[in-house]
């Protein structure tokens, strides 16, 4: 029996509109301006108070990420893939997202020549809503209350968002009492493993998003079928064996048949990221294979377009003495995932909008 849900994200679905440029954006647009990396809960407070200002709300962001260009050898890897980003902002009800394309001549912009050019003569919106922390212009020079006085003269109110509180079950124990909910928190929490805690910084389950390839198929022979998933941009856990939710998001044949009733679906799963010691002991690259709970999804899978939500770590990728002995932990892992994928567990991954 199929336990996939038909879930919409963690809060409802938008279309959105995606710009590269600074036209106007519709009357009655507040923008969120920032960097954005994972969409995180610190984001999602200013996305609430751009909802309770105007009609609409929009996202105003860089690409490529500011420090990718000002500081490339300190540059983090991205929470998000650019298509990850666009989910999540439908998922949290985003209309448009403005993508300013950065570069050095941005980077050298004043406070005054970016609040001018790129808010108050170019995309004009009725808001603009920033992070307590925020800064902008030349050497950061500027900061929220400088964007109220330069924005005040067109009519552009300015909101600063405080700092939302670290949520329950995201703070490591042991560490420091400054610590605090931000996009290298989240990093740090799913480099070492603790999905949980990046999970609650997030407001979902950290995802991956990947393409279906072909492996070895020893799983099949083992009864535990699995995905190889290909995803080279994602940002991994540490190695290890995880409870997870696989949604499939490209459509894969005609309305009605089997591949078709795969699309916009929640799946529990397991998911094991590692090397495959039982089988490979000379050690292999790392490999990202997924096997869904109670349904096989076959060949039909392959070339699509797949995301991996983990929800809970269950151990260390571990060698065995033999298959049997791998089958047997197979089992245990399976009967340890169903317990935390719960109803809710699957309701806070996203899933395609319907059409």
């Amino acid at each position: 029996m199929s336990h996939a849900a038909t879930v919409r994200g963690p809060s409802f679905m938008a279309r959105l509109v995606e710009q590269r440029d600074i036209t106007p954006l519709p009357p009655g647009t507040a923008v969120c301006l920032g960097a954005f990396d994972g969409l995180h809960r610190g984001h999602q407070a200013l996305i609430d108070r751009a909802r309770h200002s105007a009609p609409h709300v929009g996202l105003v962001t860089f690409d490529p990420h500011p420090q990718q260009v000002l500081a490339p050898e300190r540059a983090p890897k991205l929470l998000q893939t650019a298509v990850q980003r666009r989910r999540v902002c439908e998922a949290l009800g985003i209309e448009h997202l403005v993508l300013l394309p950065f570069d050095r001549d941005v980077a050298d912009m004043s406070a005054e020549q970016f609040a001018r050019q790129v808010l108050v003569d170019g995309l004009r919106p009725s808001t603009v809503v920033v992070g307590e922390d925020f800064r902008f212009g030349r050497g950061r020079e500027g900061d929220g209350e400088r964007l109220r006085s330069l924005l005040a003269p067109a009519g552009i109110d300015v909101w600063r968002v405080p700092a939302v509180p670290v949520p329950e079950g995201a703070r490591e124990p042991g560490t420091d009492p400054e610590f605090k909910l931000g996009a290298t928190a989240v990093r740090r929490a799913v480099q070492a493993g603790h999905v949980e805690r990046a999970g609650a910084m997030l407001g979902r389950w950290h995802a991956v998003a990947g393409t279906v390839v072909h492996g070895a198929k020893r799983g099949r022979t083992i009864g535990f079928p699995t995905a190889n998933i290909h995803a080279p941009d994602g940002f991994l856990p540490a190695p290890g064996v995880y409870a997870g939710v696989l949604v499939v998001w490209s459509d894969g044949g005609a309305p009605g048949d089997e591949a078709d009733a795969d699309f916009g679906r929640a799946w529990p799963a397991v998911a094991n990221l590692g090397r495959n010691p039982t089988f490979e002991p000379g050690g292999i690259p790392l490999r990202l294979e997924v096997h869904v709970l109670d349904r096989d999804l076959g060949e039909r899978l392959y070339g699509r377009q797949v995301e991996l939500s983990f929800v809970a770590r269950l151990r260390d990728e571990l060698r065995f003495d033999g298959p049997q002995a791998l089958v047997d932990q197979i089992r245990r892992d399976v009967e340890a995932a169903r317990v935390v994928l719960t109803p809710d567990a699957l309701a806070r991954a996203i899933v395609p909008p319907t059409p």
